[in-house]
Formats: C-alpha cells, structure tokens, sequence
C-alpha cells in the first residue's frame, strides 16, 4: 500500500438532475440545517432529506482543489481518527476534522504541510470518523440480505462531506423503510434523497489489437468481451493493462482475436481483481478499503502494452498518447470522456464520487463500491462489451489524463450515467504505475 499526504482532487457526491422530494412526509422539527444555506426538509422518521445538489466540495481554481485534495488524502489516511476536510470559501478557511486526539495530532502536524491556496486552516471536531460512514456505506448495500423492509428501494450511497454523513439514495419514500434506516443508523449520521424510479444500473459487457497493446481494444476474458483501459507498469518487466474486474471475476487467461487460442496474459484471482458476480466489490487480498471494479491484466512474455488509447471507430488506428494519471482524485465538475469497443467515444462531467450503486440488473446482492459517477445528455451510453474502458481527459497538447476506468452505465431519465472506477484506486489497490508517453 502506498500513502500520499499532499496530492490532488476532491471526492464529489451529487446526483445531477435529481429532484427534491414533493411527497415528503414532515414531522417534528421541519427543517434542519446543515450549513449548505438551504435547510433540510425532515422527514417524520427524523432523517433528513437532502436535494439534488451535491453537499461537496467544488473548487472555484486549481490552488483550491489542490489544498484540498491535499487535506482528503489526509484525512483517508488517518479515518479512523478524522472526518472530511472542507473548504469554506467565504471565510476562505480549511477546516480539518478530528474525532479524537489522534486525528487532532495528525492534523495538526500536516498543518504546515498543507498548500496554502490564501487559506487560513483550522482543525475542528466531526461527529463520526471516515471509517464509521464507510461502515454504514457498506451496510447499506446489505440491508437486503439483512430482512429491512423495502430494502431494494435503495439503490446508491454517498459521503456528505460537509456534514459527515452519509446520503443513502431511494427510489421512493416509504414510512416502513425509514423508520428501518433510522433505529439500525440513527438520524444524525445519514440522509436521504429520494430519485426515482430506480435506474436499472449495470455493468457495460477495437477489435484487432496488435502487442504492444492500447487501452481502449477488445479482448476476450473469462465473462466475454470486454475493452481495455490503460497500460500498467506492473514492474519487474512485466507489461500490464487495467480494465474492469467484473471481466476477470475470478482471475483467468485474456484472448485477443489477432492471436486465436493463446492466452497473452492472464488475471490473479483475489490480489488483482476485486470483484464477485453475486457480491460486487470486494477487498483486494490483504486490503480493507473498497476501491470500485478494477483488474489488472499481466501479459506474458514477449507481449507487452504501450501508453496510447484507441479512440476512433471500430476499424480505425486513431489514438491519444496517454500523458499522465489525474493530478486529483475526480473532482465535481470535471470533464471525462470514455473510449470504449462497442460505444466509441463518449464524453460527460463527473458529478459524483465515493458512490456505492446497486447494479440491480446483475443480482440482489451486486454492489458497485466506490466509484465515480459522470452524467451527459443524450440517448448514447456505454454499454456490454464497454466494460474496463478508459476514462480521460484530453489536455491542450493533445494528450490525455487518466481518470479511471470504466465499469457500467445506467440511463436516467434523458440522461446517461456512467460508473467508473477512479484512477487512484488502481495506483494504492494495484501493484505497479500508470505507463506514459
């Protein structure tokens, strides 16, 4: 595992395009507000209900988000003893959460350390830990198994990074349901909105690749077709490739067309991909942190991959030169394009992260955990055969930033939302770095 104190981006949870709920059933007090200027409406199980907006951090220029990715990485790497950091920009202060002492020294001695961005920091008190809304995040996409009433209404999770809380996502209200959600949570460490119908959200399942392989090329796997994502430095000189571990589900040899009946390279069960087709996301062997659906592909000898991503049509040799990971985990408000075998090229912005969703067309208990969400209008959506594609975003010298790596899409309404597994999450859960050119 690797640690980075002072790196990038932010974590952003939103919902675009969401609406507040008009049905909403108020008890007690009526209101509650949590310091976003607009006061939540409550509902009479005493769990308040947010609305479409995203209760994150947006950063108005690069100094901001950087200090405040800076402070994230902080807080992830001491989460059992700090909350989320934020930003307010009236005051223009950082404030640092602690829950106990621990936190409180760990902040104070990353204080100095901190970019400055014209901040004045400061360290206050959370009410719960990162670890303990990660236990709740992941609790949620169990209520099923668990015999909550009306359980399948809920169909994703998000950090609120202001509050501390955790926003559980509905595809309506139910008194039954809230009340479940209230004595197995309490009131003050979650929050729901309402968006419905559910979506029906599922994993996505160029056509001759030559070695040294690009990301954004069809290979075959142990589930099918699927893309590749983004050549991997795997070390040792051993080449490597990410893509969707939902492809490789178990580990297992991967097939291109150019090669018929041999297996180029293959997938380790458990330590290099971490996902389970009844389950969803699961640990990497030896890791206790969640980290989307993300595999790694080592090629055997003489094979090997190159830092370039196909992004014309099915026949075409059009490519980008793949020039860095994101500076920043994904950040709301980014623009990220996907380049995948069956779609091509699609493009959104990023209005979500640290999401856990309900891939309901894959199984009761299929949950993708923490991942990135991008929306886009427009009928176009990745979708099978997509799966593992990269995410980017194209830099004024033509070249590209890694963001991730896709996993599935759902259409919402006129929009398409797709699911991705952020770019970071391949760098601490994976062994080896990003290959670039």
């Amino acid at each position: 595992m690797r640690s980075r104190l002072a790196a990038t981006v932010v974590a952003v949870i939103a919902a675009a395009g969401l609406a507040m709920p008009t049905s909403a059933t108020v008890a007690g007090p009526t209101s509650r507000d949590h310091g976003t200027g607009v006061a939540d409406a409550v509902d009479a199980s005493g769990i308040a209900l947010v609305g479409p907006e995203a209760i994150q951090f947006r950063a108005e220029n690069e100094a901001q988000a950087l200090a405040f990715d800076a402070a994230l990485n902080l807080a992830l790497g001491n989460r059992a003893d700090m909350g989320y950091p934020w930003i307010d920009l009236d005051s223009k202060t950082l404030e640092l959460s602690a829950i106990n002492e621990r936190g409180e020294k760990a902040a104070l001695l990353a204080e100095a350390s901190l970019p400055a961005a014209g901040l004045t920091t400061r360290v206050t008190t959370a009410q719960t830990s990162i670890a303990r809304l990660d236990e709740i995040a992941d609790d949620a996409t169990r209520l099923i198994e668990a015999g909550v009433p009306h359980a399948d209404l809920v169909w994703m999770t998000e950090p609120d990074q202001k509050n501390n809380r955790v926003v559980m996502t509905v595809g309506e209200l139910n008194d039954e349901l809230m009340s479940a959600l209230a004595s197995r949570f309490g009131t003050d460490l979650i929050a729901v909105r309402v968006h419905g119908p559910r979506p029906t959200a599922s994993t996505a399942s160029r056509d001759r690749d030559y070695s040294p392989f690009w990301g954004g090329a069809n290979f075959w796997g142990p589930t099918g077709g699927c893309t590749t994502g983004f050549a991997w430095n795997v070390g040792g000189g051993v080449a490597g490739m990410l893509t969707a571990a939902h492809c490789a589900p178990a580990g297992g040899n991967v097939y291109y067309d150019a090669y018929p009946n041999i297996a180029v390279g293959s997938v380790r069960s458990g330590s290099e991909e971490n996902w389970s087709t009844s389950a969803g996301t699961q640990y990497y062997t030896g890791q206790t942190v969640y980290r989307g659906d993300v595999a790694l592909i080592r090629y055997n000898s003489p094979y090997s991959s190159a830092p370039k991503i196909y992004t014309g049509g099915n026949d075409s040799s059009t490519h980008l030169v793949v020039g860095q990971m994101n500076s920043t985990w994904a950040q709301l408000g980014q623009s990220v394009c996907s380049s995948g075998v069956v779609t091509n090229s699609w493009c959104g912005m990023v209005t979500t992260t640290g999401v856990n969703v309900w891939y309901v067309f894959n199984g009761i208990g299929v949950w993708a955990r923490h991942m990135d969400v991008a929306n886009a209008l427009g009928p176009n959506c990745p979708t099978r055969g997509d799966s593992g594609s990269p995410m980017y975003q194209q830099r004024a010298d033509g070249k590209v930033k890694a963001f991730g790596v896709l996993s599935g899409s759902a259409p919402v309404g006129v929009m398409c939302e797709v699911y991705f597994t952020d770019i970071w999450d391949s760098y601490y859960g994976l062994p080896g770095t990003l290959k670039t050119g």
